[in-house]
């Protein structure tokens, strides 16, 4: 089971961290925001498992389905590499 559950934490990993650029890029893409809005969302990334997924659901971007599932990986891997961490997967 060990190898399933580290393939499932390299996938959500790399997808986390293009899920972080999508994010990022979308936040300073968005001419609707002011400099401070595109600043505070910006700031924010700091709480990514959290503030991802907000984003995503009420932030106000029309992300496809697709995206707003993808919100979710950052917050899964951090909850995999704790599980490793600390020896929750043997």
């Amino acid at each position: 089971m060990l190898p399933v559950i580290w393939a499932v934490f390299a996938i959500c990993t790399v997808g986390g961290f293009i899920t972080i650029g999508a994010y990022w890029l979308d936040v300073q893409d968005r001419v609707d925001l002011t400099f401070r809005a595109r600043l505070a969302w910006s700031l924010a990334i700091i709480g990514f498992p959290v503030v991802i997924p907000i984003y995503a659901f009420r932030g106000g971007p029309a992300w496809p389905t697709a995206l707003r599932v993808a919100a979710f990986l950052p917050a899964v891997a951090l909850i995999l590499f704790f599980g490793f961490r600390f020896g929750l997967f043997d």
